[in-house]
């Protein structure tokens, strides 16, 4: 088919390509969220489509013997067996932000309707759980108040804890364009280390890591002090404010300071620019969500907007999706305490309807554990299935080497396109179709509905994951309750259960994607989504963990890379000139430690160590940086190292905060000096 329309499968941004006879990615210059324009990974797309896949069902009983090719008929009933001899409660899922809504939704109508267990996670509760839960607390409901149109015309954009250059570039090279069309606009970094991002900034404040809490609160303290306060908007549109002020009276600039290590200057002038520019957008990612303060400190950012009115025409705090459907995924409540619609499963209300919707009874009250909460539960023998759709936790999870020891011990499910490291420690190993070889609909971070569709055939025995999921409903006895006959069918259902709901779908059709659900600003008349119809401020507490090390070690994205680089580490386009597995190391803390640039090094916590090179950058001192997504054919995983200590409200797991020492492992006789790079060599596929 001739240019294809799809959603690009890597982040949230959302931008719709076309793909021609010829296989070659554009970028959809009709796209209403980003009207054409790429970054380059998806240019690549067509150069992994087929290497390393999975083509046919594997299995073996015992994960010391080797894996021998089997039919669907034989793999279903293998999960025909499993499912209806071990209690639904001794089951987990564990689901992907990367799926099709379509996709997502039958999974959670699987587990959640007629399994009959919660015991479901995405991989989203390593990044967006922790946005979703502050946007409930302080909005009454998940979803993003405003759009990219929003960039257009806003005058300030604050990035905290987003390196959005390179994890979100579409957007980015948005807000650049703005500030080239007025020389009013202001753009600010904050950030423990000099990103890209911070580097095309107007102001970079290098914070210390986890400290950001205190900071916005000091920024609060500030504004109210300056008398810049909105008092018109809080009193009339919001609640709890003297609570939430009297709690960042305890950081005056001048403490604030001393515990973030900025000047308190910078305190000020972001307090000057909440007060007094004509429209704010504050921007973040995971360096706030991926924290034990994680929810706190999305509080204490949303806490400025709701002081100063930045909401609507005159701002929005708005939270960064991670991976290309976890907006999707929210929609259908693919978390373990998520129900279709925005809906909760601790509201009878909503366990009712959706009851009644898909014609079943009993879904359970109370939310299943997280996956971090499951690796526990596996450990200890209380869950006997792992049943692992399109993600790698193997490299992505916390603590993994404890993730090691229960996949070890547990049946594992793998579905997936691609042969990854979890494939490694299976027991059954199920082909998956991707993107371009189903079709469905994916939401990017702007609310923003795209549909993908299917441009080539899966190779081999491959299928979409939701006919994978329906053909064993049908075994398990749930014909009528799963007789699609394609995506558009699952479509037609979902978007019915969300009539009425703040994710109001019900007015889409494929034919009529893109589209954006909800208005422009989904707040528009300033009736948020609270009991009280007002939003809600919240003391936002701080507590730093006290761990001992030398340095503190963050983690995140590399730039051509895609998480795991189980697609795009296919790819010899995007794998040359890229770096050897590294940190980046301020100069003087190497010089006190005797090493020089491209050095090697061990990384030690007290979970683990891993090996890394050198490469100086302008970092905080006493901070590090390092990509956590090599596969570990490439390197030992950089997670073996944090600890899966999570924030108690999200359960969004502490990743960017983790203290380690340095220790020099010599020189790096690989490394080649005279053009100062060395390309990653192709790795090699281990699939049997």
């Amino acid at each position: 088919m001739k240019d294809t329309a799809f959603q690009c499968p890597y982040c949230g941004v959302g931008c719709g390509l076309y793909i021609d006879d010829k296989g070659k990615v554009k970028g959809d210059s009709l796209h209403p969220a980003t009207k054409g324009d790429l970054c380059k990974k998806p240019l690549y797309l067509p150069e992994a489509f087929d290497k390393g896949r999975i083509t046919a069902p594997l299995f073996r009983e015992a994960k010391e013997k080797p894996f021998k090719e089997i039919s669907w008929e034989e793999a279903y009933r293998i999960i025909e067996q499993k499912l209806k001899t071990i209690p639904p409660d001794k089951t987990y899922f564990y689901i992907s932000g990367q799926l099709l809504t379509e996709e997502s939704y039958i999974i959670n109508k699987f587990v959640k309707g007629f399994l009959k267990t919660n015991n479901i996670d995405s991989n989203s509760r390593l990044c967006m759980a922790t946005a979703v839960t502050a946007y409930k607390m302080a909005f009454g409901s998940d979803g993003v108040p405003c759009t990219y149109e929003d960039i257009d015309d806003a005058d300030a954009f604050i990035f905290a804890g987003s390196n959005a250059a390179i994890s979100h570039p579409v957007l980015f090279k948005r807000v650049l364009r703005r500030r080239r069309e007025s020389e009013q606009v202001l753009i600010i970094t904050i950030d423990p280390y000099e990103t890209e991002t911070a580097r095309k900034s107007d102001l970079h404040i290098s914070i210390r890591a986890g400290t950001d809490t205190v900071f916005f609160n000091s920024v609060l303290y500030t504004i109210h002090r300056e008398g810049w306060v909105n008092f018109q908007f809080v009193d009339g549109y919001t609640e709890g404010f003297e609570e939430a002020l009297k709690y960042a009276e305890k950081f005056p600039p001048d403490i604030a300071s001393s515990i973030c290590d900025v000047p308190e200057e910078d305190i000020y002038l972001v307090a000057k620019v909440f007060a007094q520019s004509k429209k704010l957008i504050s921007f973040w990612c995971q360096g706030l969500n991926q924290s034990l303060n994680g929810v706190m400190k999305n509080l204490s950012l949303i806490n400025l907007h709701l002081a100063t009115g930045r909401i609507n025409e005159k701002g929005c705090p708005f939270s960064l999706t991670g991976q290309p459907n976890a907006m999707g995924g929210r929609e259908v409540g693919y978390l373990s305490n998520g129900l279709p619609g925005y809906r909760d499963v601790r509201s009878e209300e909503d366990r009712r309807f959706m009851e009644n919707f898909w014609k079943t009874e009993g879904i359970k009250p109370m939310p299943g554990p997280s996956i971090t909460e499951a690796v526990d539960l596996i450990t200890e023998g209380k869950i006997d299935l792992l049943w692992v759709v399109c993600t790698n936790p193997l490299v992505s999870l916390p603590s993994t080497g404890k993730v090691e020891e229960a996949l070890k011990k547990v049946f594992l499910i793998v579905q997936d396109a691609y042969w990854n490291d979890s494939c490694e420690l299976a027991n059954l190993i199920l082909p998956a179709a991707q993107i371009g070889e189903k079709e469905g609909t994916m939401t990017g971070s702007d609310r923003t509905v795209t549909f993908s569709r299917q441009f080539r055939y899966p190779p081999g025995e491959a299928k979409p994951d939701w006919l994978i999921f329906t053909e064993v409903a049908k075994r398990m006895g749930w014909e009528e309750s799963f007789n699609y006959r394609s995506a558009v069918d699952i479509f037609e259902e979902f978007k019915r259960a969300t009539r009425g709901r703040l994710c109001d779908l019900s007015n889409l059709t494929y034919a009529r994607l893109p589209s954006r659900w909800g208005k422009r600003w989904l707040y528009e008349d300033l009736k948020f989504a609270t009991e009280s119809k007002k939003a809600k401020f919240h003391p936002a507490r701080f507590e730093i963990p006290q761990d001992r090390g030398s340095f503190l070690m963050m983690t995140g994205r590399m730039k051509d890379q895609w998480h795991t680089m189980t697609r795009t580490g296919k790819s010899p386009s995007l794998l040359k000139g890229e770096l050897p597995p590294y940190i980046i190391m301020n100069p003087d803390d190497a010089r006190e430690l005797g090493i020089s640039e491209w050095d090697r090094v061990v990384i030690r916590s007290k979970l683990g160590e891993a090996e890394r090179i050198v490469k100086f950058g302008k970092i905080k001192r006493g901070h590090i940086f390092t990509p956590f997504g090599y596969p570990r054919e490439f390197a030992d995983p950089i997670n073996r190292l944090v600890s899966d200590r999570c924030d108690p409200l999200s359960k969004e797991p502490d990743l960017k905060f983790t203290a380690v020492d340095i220790i020099p492992a010599g020189k790096n006789i690989n490394w080649c000096e005279e053009d100062g790079r060395r390309p990653f060599k192709h790795g090699r596929s281990r699939q049997p």
